[in-house]
């Protein structure tokens, strides 16, 4: 699966894994969604691209063995906010909760960590023969629209030199 149709879950939780790579192993990690709720948008984005929902849902990220003693849990809760502020521009948007956390200590050495957060995903298709959605008569596939940026940008200034008023 690509970088551009990975949901928040798995972006966010592979940003976690990374930066927890020292201290952590990639068996102590899981994550999963729940609840959720398809928003339906069907908005045309042009270049043939669709967005065709955004999918806002409760997601978990369970970490086993958290070396509490090693790495300050503030630490984790600095990356989860980093992440967010740096990835999730649709949160005030989506009037997404803040995360919640629960830190159980299992042992002197570690601790079983549970981060709740509420994340959003844009579903969007783009024209594929061999897709597997069927929209609008046609064959898609999931994937992020293409979009055109300009890269100049002409402009015409047109100055009136009739003053049009008595003086």
């Amino acid at each position: 699966m690509s970088v551009l149709t990975k949901t928040q879950l798995q972006l966010i939780t592979e940003f976690l894994l990374t930066s927890l790579g020292s201290v952590i192993k990639a068996n102590d990690i899981d994550a999963w969604q729940e609840h959720g709720t398809l928003i339906i948008t069907g908005e045309d984005l042009g270049l043939q691209g669709f967005a065709l929902a955004k999918w806002k849902h409760s997601a978990v990220i369970s970490i086993e063995r958290f070396p509490h003693r090693k790495l300050n849990p503030y630490s984790l809760l600095a990356m989860v906010a980093a992440y967010l502020i740096d990835n999730g521009g649709e949160r005030d948007t989506f009037q997404l909760a803040d995360p919640e956390l629960d830190i159980d200590v299992i042992s002197k050495d570690h601790a079983q960590v549970l981060i709740q957060l509420e994340l959003i995903d844009n579903i969007e298709v783009i024209p594929d023969a061999n897709g597997s959605i069927l929209f609008n008569g046609q064959q898609y596939r999931i994937d992020l629209a293409p979009v055109n940026v300009a890269e100049t940008i002409d402009t015409v200034v047109t100055i009136d030199s009739d003053t049009g008023g008595d003086a």
